[in-house]
């Protein structure tokens, strides 16, 4: 009777979940037919949850105890129903101590977990929207590990090192590899003795192979044991040793397999004694088992490198999923065969130009000059030096590309500081890693250098001294007098711990960086000891400025008088004390530099300074001219030793002044001349001697006889001398030995007596009036040894002006007008006739040096060199660097680097 009251109640159900899935059927059947089998992108991004879809949170539980806690709150929603307001639980693997609940709120998820003592409901979060489908994202398929399978560390110390593969258990997913082992022998030795040390700063150990011998010495215990396989290891506090090596065991989950290319650094780490270089590199099929698809093309050449068609060649027709259909070059063959991808490698030939599209020396393109296997060694098209890279790594290209030149922080030629504690300059920029030049002076070492081994950039201003204790700052040009580069120069990159890194451009090696100790250089321009002034006194700049023999630039005297006398000691126009005077800079950004004063105006200086040979303005209250440095004098070219007496009496403007620095520069000034003004001075008639040095201060400037074709004489000539003012010599002649002619010397004119000489020389008729005749009229004059053409007389100093010379344009300013003009002709009073207009056709006039200036060439002008020793030579100006030019010159077609202010442009005819 039970049973049939209970059968209407079982039929009603049955009919309806007959009824639902008929209705379900109607409403949702349709549309299933109706979809593609593909979605488009939009519809799969209708698919991703939204704000109207419940929400993720994720609890916190107890850990290993998660798929637990996951299935206890499905039972509870299976006992208690609806009641209970959550959609779902969820207990990852790889996730420790939460789960994750899915629910409209966070009330309903309290409410679920009440009651279950593995979850712990006090910290309950929101899952974003955007991270709710990285919770359920599948992990991609694990690449099967194998013997020999190169591997990177994931985690740890070791993380980034490559790893070779020796063992793998499948079963307990661990592994066990072969890395280079980074142990700190001292701190192991610390621990195992029990001694206390007082913990650092994190410190990551460079690689390094093992050395057992070094370990003992350390008091270290070193055990012999044999592995499972009989294999011989030495054990160390636990760890495995063998041939060097680190034996680890890890999980698979701490290694990484994927897209693994070792650089031929590591590589040859890894080979062993003995094996060819060559067979391991071709050996290396593991590495082509991770390549990514499209890796092979149609059209690329391709060789076999395993099984039964190895080393045959042909073109890629065709790319399945894992084969590759190529056409062999062999006859004989069918027209298409199936390899499949990992046995094949892709094959260039010399002469091929290619670009690396991964590895380390990825970007780099160049020209295959040879094929080892498969390995092409290239020349680079950006630092033509030989690189290695595997023909795996490479595809045919025509682009030529800078490559990189910046990973990070760090970029190319920074200073940076290692793990070692060691320290070098970055010459090249690979793809993850950097060529650094260690600052080991005696034998260059070039390391390869990761990222992670860089702790910090050095980018410190640090001074130190040179050999000659002159202070060296970075970009201070120096030269290299002691070891391996000796004779090398250039201006200084970096220096730290008294190393400079020099660069040199036209050196070759290290990207043109040197390594010197600072006591093996010597500032260019720098002053020396005072047992080696003399001998490179009167030019800073050796290779730069024009040789002695050579004149200066035609000037007239300032209004005050010769020599620079009436504009230093009488108020002349336009000069002033300072000018030619070397100072130091007190403040400012070149503090601590020195320089020789070229011009002043106003309360500005422009000083040429030493080390960077170059000009720069300084406020005149931030130098100091006290400076003890007489670069531009040299007593050791004059014959003083016959004069007698060397200092007689005389009557000086300025008693402090006598002698001013040098013994041998006595007189030095106008002033010890009586009578001091006389009306006979006259400041434009043509004088001897004309000055043939830069400083007024060289005895040579004294007493030369004239070279060039005498002018008008004066209006009237200098009264005689008081006894003394030019120091009677015995025998008479002034500065050189008795009865003999002078010698030529270094400079352009030689040194006349005041008085005649005993025996006396050839008189030279005409003659203009001495500068201090003894008696009225003329007297013999020593014959000159280096004689000045009509064009260019020595009037003047050379810091007055600038080097005009014939047929250069200029720029004419007068009475408030500029006009151009080309220089035509120097005139013997200092003054240049110029013809107005470009090409110097129009009218022509008579100027001074400072009514001109000289145009400023650009590049592809034609140029005349106004200075050094190549004056009077044209050339083309091919380019401008900074104050440097880049001229070629006509006579010779030799390229020469000049500076910019000795450089004018040449008239076109």
């Amino acid at each position: 009777m039970r049973s049939s009251r209970m059968l209407p109640h079982h039929q009603e159900d049955h009919e309806d979940l007959e009824a639902m899935a008929r209705s379900i059927q109607e409403r949702y059947g349709r549309r299933l037919t109706d979809y593609d089998e593909e979605t488009t992108d939009v519809e799969q991004q209708a698919l991703l949850p939204s704000v109207r879809d419940p929400k993720l949170w994720m609890v916190k539980c107890a850990i290993g105890r998660e798929r637990e806690t996951a299935v206890c709150l499905m039972q509870k929603y299976i006992d208690k129903g609806s009641e209970l307001q959550i959609r779902s639980a969820i207990a990852l693997d790889h996730l420790k101590n939460y789960i994750y609940v899915e629910a409209d709120k966070e009330a309903h998820v309290r409410e679920a977990c009440k009651g279950l003592r593995n979850i712990f409901g006090q910290k309950i979060t929101l899952v974003p929207i955007r991270e709710m489908t990285d919770v359920l994202s599948v992990e991609s398929k694990a690449i099967d590990l194998a013997r020999d399978t190169w591997v990177r560390m994931k985690i740890g110390t070791y993380k980034g090192d490559l790893a070779k593969v020796v063992d793998v258990d499948n079963v307990r997913q661990r592994v066990t590899v072969k890395l280079i082992p980074r142990i700190d022998l001292q701190a192991l030795a610390n621990k195992l003795e029990g001694r206390e040390v007082v913990k650092k700063k994190a410190f990551v150990p460079p690689p390094r192979f093992m050395n057992v011998d070094e370990a003992r010495e350390l008091h270290i215990r070193v055990e012999h044991r044999r592995d499972a396989y009989g294999e011989r290891f030495d054990a160390i506090g636990g760890m495995m040793f063998k041939d060097g090596f680190l034996y680890k065991t890890v999980s698979i989950k701490s290694i990484s397999a994927q897209n693994i290319k070792p650089t031929f650094d590591e590589l040859e780490k890894f080979r062993k004694p003995g094996e060819s270089g060559d067979g391991d590199v071709a050996s290396l099929s593991t590495l082509f088992a991770n390549r990514k698809k499209g890796h092979f093309m149609k059209g690329d050449a391709v060789i076999v490198i395993k099984g039964d068609l190895k080393n045959l060649k042909g073109k890629v027709e065709k790319v399945d999923e894992d084969n590759v259909h190529i056409r062999p070059e062999m006859e004989d063959l069918p027209k298409t065969i199936a390899v499949n991808e990992k046995e094949l490698c892709k094959y260039f030939e010399p002469g091929n130009h290619v670009k690396v599209v991964s590895g380390a020396q990825e970007g780099a393109t160049g020209m295959v000059v040879k094929v080892e296997q498969h390995v092409l060694i290239l020349i680079s098209d950006t630092t033509k030096e030989h690189i290695r890279v595997f023909a795996d790594d490479v595809v045919e290209s025509s682009e030529v590309t800078t490559g990189v030149t910046r990973i990070g922080d760090y970029e190319l030629r920074d200073l940076v500081l290692l793990d070692n504690n060691s320290f070098g300059v970055i010459i090249r920029v690979e793809s993850e890693a950097f060529q650094v030049l260690k600052g080991i002076p005696d034998r260059p070492e070039v390391v390869l250098i990761k990222l992670r081994e860089i702790k910090c950039k050095i980018d410190k201003k640090i001074s130190v001294q040179d050999r000659f204790k002159n202070t060296v700052s970075s970009k201070d040009v120096v030269r290299i007098v002691d070891g391996p580069c000796k004779g090398k120069q250039g201006p200084v990159e970096h220096i730290y711990r008294g190393i400079l890194f020099i660069f040199d451009r036209h050196h070759l090696e290290h990207a043109g960086f040197i390594c010197a100790k600072a006591q093996s250089c010597v500032v260019v321009g720098g002053s020396r000891s005072s047992g080696e002034r003399n001998g490179d006194a009167y030019s800073r700049f050796a290779s730069l400025r024009s040789p002695s023999r050579i004149p200066p630039s035609p000037r007239r005297f300032s209004r005050g008088g010769p020599m620079d006398s009436g504009g230093r000691h009488r108020g002349g126009r336009g000069h002033d004390s300072l000018a030619g005077t070397t100072v130091k800079v007190r403040q400012g950004p070149y503090k601590g530099y020195r320089g020789r004063v070229i011009d002043v105006k106003g309360t500005t200086v422009r000083v040429e300074l030493e080390s960077q040979m170059k000009v720069v303005t300084v406020d005149r209250n931030h130098i100091s001219d006290n400076v003890a440095v007489t670069p531009y004098r040299d007593t050791s070219r004059y014959g003083m030793g016959s004069e007698t007496p060397m200092h007689p009496s005389r009557t000086p403007l300025h008693p402090y002044m006598t002698p001013m620095r040098d013994p041998g520069a006595t007189p030095i000034h106008d002033g010890m001349r009586t009578p001091m003004h006389s009306r006979a001075w006259n400041p434009y008639t043509p004088m001897s001697p004309p000055r043939d040095n830069w400083e007024d201060g060289n005895p040579g400037s004294w007493g030369a006889s004239p070279q060039y074709q005498p002018g008008s004489p004066p209006s009237r000539p200098y009264e005689a001398p008081t006894p003394g003012a030019g120091w009677a010599s015995t025998p008479g002649g002034n500065y050189s030995e008795a009865g003999t002619p002078r010698d030529s010397s270094a400079y352009a004119n030689a040194p006349s007596p005041y008085l005649p000489s005993t025996p006396g020389g050839q008189p030279m008729t005409p003659s203009s009036a001495s500068y201090l005749p003894g008696t009225p009229g003329g007297q013999p004059m020593t014959p000159g040894t280096g004689g000045m053409d009509m064009m260019s007389p020595v009037l003047g100093g050379e810091n007055e002006g600038p080097w005009f010379i014939p047929d250069i344009l200029v720029n004419v300013h007068r009475a408030g007008e500029e006009s151009i003009g080309v220089i035509r002709e120097a005139l013997p009073d200092g003054s240049y006739r110029v013809g107005l207009g470009s090409s110097g056709n129009g009218e022509t006039i008579t100027a001074l040096p400072n009514e001109m200036e000289a145009v400023v060439p650009r590049k592809s002008d034609k140029i005349k060199i106004m200075g050094g020793a190549l004056r009077g030579a044209t050339g083309k100006l091919i380019g401008v660097d900074g104050t440097d030019g880049i001229v070629k010159v006509d006579d010779t077609l030799d390229v020469k680097i000049l500076d910019l202010v000795i450089l004018a442009k040449l008239a076109q005819p």
